[in-house]
């Protein structure tokens, strides 16, 4: 095999990193050439991984240019999305300018409101030139009354009918006028509200689209940086399998080198080996030369005869020698013969395994050699995934402070609130009666009213309870069965006092304040304000500031009022005049009962009143807030009132103010009445700790003091008829108030105390007998005794 000329491919492969396509292709035709000459260089390339399509420069070039339309591809993607986004800002720009338009419709409103506050000033002029007509009038009859009384007379006749007349006619004008600008001004009102009302609904539509369109933006963008990125992969893989192509061509060339020196190390071998033979020849000839100098001038015929006959003895000798070898020697020597023969054949499979083993480490090597040129992609790509996801965060973290230090100043915190401002019917003041009432009478004024407007029937030891616990705390526990009225009584109460009731839905997962209050929407900018924000902010409009309010908290031991309820109990029990904080900063327009636009107030004139309902449902109250709470227990059965469902005159709508007075004018009126209870309970207080465990504390004591007189006082008269009477008819409003007072606020801290025994109960009964008839209550202490007695049958069973 004779040698070949290197191409300049070849020599000039090591000066370039990266060669080009057509080089590639060049370098490796001519090694598919030079292979096809070398057996072993077939050989190895038959046991390479790489199939001949996948190392084809066709495949890598057909590879490239499909990355390079698909780039194109994306470009023309992301020109699309540029194309839309413009639309959507030319979308945004005609939506500023229905604004803008709106603006100037409610220019012009304003501006036809001040030419209305010219035509009154007009009607104010007019009517002065009247009354400087009048005076003039007032003068002429001085002068009449002077001497001039029939001239007085007819010119007063005359100034009269003219008067009437310019009277008439300004009356007629002005009626005129007024009804024209009336007619102007509503037909103006009704058609900028409905051009408002189109061009807000066409702004909202565009503001619909365009956050549809910046979603689908949102998405492709998102698409086009993931393809993006899966390009860059496929670019990267691509630049790395153009670098191993480099190197497979450096490889064949390499081996094409070693061939070639291979074969000049051969030829120069054999040109030595020629050189020898020759060296050889003139060695033989030289000697042939001595030997015939040595013959001499001998025949040379003679000579060629004697070598014939040499020739010919030579023969015979060998022959004669064969003869000689033995049968043994001779199957030695064809044994000899067959393991040259086997060992060569073995020779042979060696070196064709040992061509495939370096076949396979070859293979091998290229194999690893992608491997890590995998890994190497797979790093790449996790640290382009860091990359994004940080940026992504930072984008995010830049949103979000655009989004905080960049508020709408049009748009409120708080719009319902300000919903509310802007609603005439709570921005009048409500009329409220500066009467002191009587209580008796508003006890059977409630009673009455509340059977005949709200049909619902309520005994009037249980309203004049309810109206003792107005005054003794804002905070109120109703405790029975399901469907007795728990929640009717505070909505049939603030019908018949004339105000207003919110109820609350209590939610079992409730753990805070927020859930009571809202919480403000970050990513919305407004604050999410619950029924409850929107009651206690009700409750502080000029409508109802001046009246009671109830809040009902329907079913509030679903969760744990100490939690969620914590801020307005610790309110409740020392109300420091710092407003509850909502937010840290107010933007936009800040409501106007709001303080600072932040925080709101808890308002003097709300009463919260919470029901509970005692089943497998519901959570135990927490002595924190049963101490700080007026507790009733409705019955489980309604009564029947001897009374006709006639309408009966509403009762005057009695402020918070007058209220209270009330209430402090009872204590001042029955102070007896109080002292007697408070003795009654006091000669309790030994057997009360000794049987029941049951202290009587300073806030026990205060809130008897202010109970007991209002209890007297809403009790004092005869009751109407009452079916049933669960046993308390013939009490008055002293014993009332003891055995309610005791058995709700004393004798409930015995209910499952593990160191109160039965024997101790049935003491403590006979005790609370004793006292009561000592001190002359009336009728019986029926709560009590009924307490008492549940415990002893719970514990007994």
């Amino acid at each position: 095999m004779g040698k070949k000329p290197r191409s300049p491919q070849h020599r000039n492969l090591g000066a370039r990193s990266r060669p080009r396509a057509d080089e590639v292709q060049a370098d490796l035709a001519l090694a598919a050439r030079r292979a096809e000459d070398d057996a072993e260089l077939v050989d190895a390339l038959a046991t390479e991984a790489l199939t001949p399509a996948q190392r084809s420069p066709e495949a890598v070039l057909t590879t490239y240019d499909k990355l390079t339309a698909q780039i194109d591809e994306y470009r023309r993607c992301a020109l699309a999305a540029t194309a839309r986004e413009e639309a959507a800002r030319t979308r945004e720009e005609a939506a500023e300018a229905d604004r803008q338009r709106i603006r100037t419709d409610l220019d012009l409103a304003a501006q036809a409101q001040a030419e209305a506050e010219e035509i009154r000033g007009r009607l104010a002029r007019a009517e002065a030139r009247l009354d400087e007509r009048d005076a003039q009038l007032r003068d002429r009859e001085k002068a009449a009354e002077a001497g001039f009384v029939a001239e007085a007379k007819r010119a007063r006749a005359a100034l009269d009918a003219e008067l009437a007349e310019l009277r008439r006619g300004v009356s007629a004008e002005v009626a005129a006028e007024r009804e024209r600008w009336v007619t102007e001004r509503t037909e103006a009102l009704a058609e900028i509200e409905r051009t408002r009302r189109e061009q807000l609904a066409d702004a909202e539509r565009v503001h619909a689209e365009l956050a549809r369109e910046h979603q689908r933006l949102a998405t492709r963008a998102q698409q086009l940086e993931h393809d993006q990125g899966a390009l860059r992969g496929q670019e990267i893989q691509l630049e790395r399998r153009e670098r191993d192509l480099e190197r497979e061509v450096t490889a064949r060339a390499a081996a094409e080198v070693t061939a070639l020196d291979r074969e000049v190390q051969i030829l120069r071998i054999q040109y030595a080996a020629a050189q020898e033979a020759v060296a050889d020849l003139h060695r033989q000839l030289a000697e042939r030369e001595q030997a015939l100098l040595k013959i001499g001038s001998s025949d040379p015929a003679h000579v060629l005869d004697e070598l014939e006959r040499l020739r010919v003895r030579n023969a015979e000798l060998r022959d004669k020698l064969a003869a000689r070898i033995g049968d043994e020697d001779l199957d030695r020597l064809r044994w000899l013969e067959q393991q040259n023969r086997e060992l060569n054949s073995a020779r042979e499979q060696l070196s064709y395994e040992l061509q495939e083993l370096r076949g396979a480490a070859l293979a091998d090597r290229i194999n690893n050699l992608q491997v890590k040129q995998l890994a190497d992609a797979e790093r790449h790509f996790e640290v382009l995934t860091r990359g994004y996801e940080g940026r992504i965060a930072e984008l995010r973290s830049a949103i979000d402070i655009l989004y905080q230090d960049r508020p709408d100043p049009g748009t409120p915190l708080f719009p319902r609130c300000v919903a509310m401002d802007d609603d005439p019917a709570l921005d009048e003041p409500g009329e409220v009666s500066g009467d002191l009432p009587d209580l008796a009478v508003l006890a059977r004024s409630l009673q009455t009213t509340m059977f005949a407007e709200h049909d619902r029937a309520y005994r009037l030891n249980d309203i004049c309870v309810l109206l003792g616990g107005l005054a003794m705390s804002r905070l109120h526990l109703l405790e029975g069965m399901s469907g007795i009225g728990k929640t009717s009584l505070p909505r049939a109460l603030a019908g018949a006092l004339g105000t207003d009731c919110a109820v609350i839905e209590v939610q079992a997962g409730w753990r805070d304040r927020t859930d009571l209050f809202g919480h403000h929407n970050t990513f919305e900018r407004r604050f999410e304000e619950t029924e409850f924000l929107q009651a206690l902010y009700r409750a502080q409009t000029p409508r109802h500031r001046n009246r009671p309010f109830f809040i009902v908290l329907d079913e509030m031991n679903l969760s744990r009022p100490e939690q969620y309820f914590s801020v307005l109990l610790s309110k409740l029990e020392n109300d420091d005049g710092v407003p509850i904080q909502l937010v840290t900063r107010g933007d936009g327009r800040a409501p106007r009962q709001l303080v600072d636009g932040t925080s709101i107030a808890l308002p003097p004139n709300v009463w919260f009143i919470g029901t509970a309902n005692q089943d497998e449902s519901t959570l135990e109250f927490a002595d924190k807030t049963y101490n700080r709470a007026h507790l009733m227990e409705l019955p489980a059965q309604r009564p029947w009132l001897n009374l006709d469902r006639r309408p009966v005159p509403a009762l005057p709508p009695y402020g918070t103010d007058a209220l209270r007075r009330a209430f402090k004018q009872a204590r001042r009126t029955h102070r007896e009445e109080e002292k007697a209870v408070l003795a009654f309970v006091a000669d309790l207080a030994g057997d009360l700790h000794e049987h029941g465990r049951a202290v009587l504390g300073p806030r026990v004591e205060k809130q008897l003091r202010t109970f007991t007189p209002v209890v007297v006082a809403a009790r004092q008269g005869d009751p109407t008829g009452e079916q049933p009477e669960y046993g308390d008819a013939d009490q008055d409003g002293r014993s009332l108030a003891a055995d309610h007072f005791l058995a709700t606020k004393v004798l409930r801290t015995v209910r499952g105390r593990y160191d109160v025994t039965v024997t101790g109960l049935g003491k403590l009964r006979e005790a609370i007998r004793t006292a009561w008839d000592l001190h002359k209550m009336a009728g019986e202490p029926v709560r009590c005794v009924r307490l008492l007695d549940d415990e002893v049958h719970r514990r007994e069973s």
